[in-house]
């Protein structure tokens, strides 16, 4: 019996226990408990600041933007500059004038000929081509190039139209003719050949009726000025203003229109000088219109003074003045 009653009184504790643990529902039905606090906080109302203007804009400055020019870049390909081109050596057709003896050379405007008991042929063959070099120079000087074939001989001096004769023009005809002897000096032989050939190309520039009447200062003084180099580097200077003072220190006059008594290779070279100091007086073109306004082969022929208003004697003052001066 006290075992029932036990029991039994154990089973109405343990009932208890477990409706202690009921189950409580999920969290979205819970709530906090009710809590009154002991101290209740008030929130006053506060004004609101006063508004502030709103702050000056600041500017910065803006960049421009410009479209700047990039210059192209061509990329060349690596290949060898081309060959530069070469103007061919001036040419003129046909044949030269015959001349007496044996034609043993033709260069591109000259037909080179030989007599008998002078050079040999084979001498003046071997010269031709330079005689082609020293035309072109004197081209260059003078300004104006060959327009027609020329024939030039070399003879004996036996065959020349005076003792000293050492060469001759024949320009209307289109011949020349230098006169040495086997043993001499062929390079003063060209020398004398460029010469005349600076002779036709004054007579084919002016013309044949102005060469037949040309003051004989300027016929010669200008063609032994054209030939230039080759003439003065037998003496050993540079220009005709130093040959002058050569002539003048080996006591020779500066005088124009005697020149001749002491040989006509000083006076053509004191004629030289005088063209040289006109051409850098006044230039090549009032030269011409000297040249062309000759009226005889007398010395002092041409219009001097209407051409440059002043007597040849007032030039010739000028002249050796120049001269002596470095």
């Amino acid at each position: 019996m006290v075992r029932l009653t036990t029991g039994i009184v154990t089973l109405v504790l343990l009932a208890d226990s477990i409706a202690g643990f009921a189950v409580q529902p999920p969290d979205a039905h819970f709530s906090e408990p009710q809590v009154r606090p002991s101290q209740v906080f008030r929130i006053e109302s506060v004004a609101p600041p006063p508004i502030r203007s709103a702050p000056q804009l600041i500017r910065f400055p803006v960049a421009t933007v410009r479209a700047i020019p990039i210059p192209e870049v061509t990329i060349v390909a690596d290949t060898p500059p081309a060959p530069e081109a070469t103007v061919p050596p001036p040419f003129i057709a046909g044949d030269g004038p015959w001349m007496r003896g044996t034609r043993v050379a033709q260069t591109g405007r000259v037909d080179v000929y030989v007599g008998l008991r002078t050079f040999t042929p084979e001498q003046v063959a071997a010269i031709a081509p330079r005689l082609e070099e020293l035309l072109r120079g004197n081209e260059e000087r003078f300004g104006f190039q060959l327009n027609r074939r020329v024939s030039l001989a070399f003879y004996r001096p036996a065959l020349a139209p005076s003792k000293d004769t050492r060469g001759i023009a024949y320009t209307e005809e289109g011949r020349a003719a230098v006169f040495y002897r086997p043993h001499e000096d062929i390079e003063r032989a060209l020398v004398v050949a460029s010469h005349e050939l600076a002779h036709h190309l004054q007579a084919q520039r002016y013309g044949d009726d102005v060469q037949k009447r040309a003051d004989i200062i300027l016929l010669e003084g200008l063609a032994t000025w054209i030939t230039g180099p080759p003439w003065l580097a037998k003496y050993g200077v540079e220009n005709w203003k130093e040959r002058a003072r050569q002539i003048s220190d080996s006591g020779v006059p500066l005088r124009l229109l005697h020149a001749r008594r002491y040989g006509d290779n000083i006076a053509y070279e004191l004629w030289a000088s005088f063209v040289d100091f006109l051409i850098e007086r006044d230039g090549m073109e009032k030269l011409h219109a000297l040249y062309v306004s000759g009226r005889g082969r007398e010395p002092g022929s041409a219009d001097y003074r209407g051409v440059y208003g002043a007597s040849l004697n007032e030039l010739a003052a000028e002249w050796r003045a120049w001269v002596e001066t470095d």
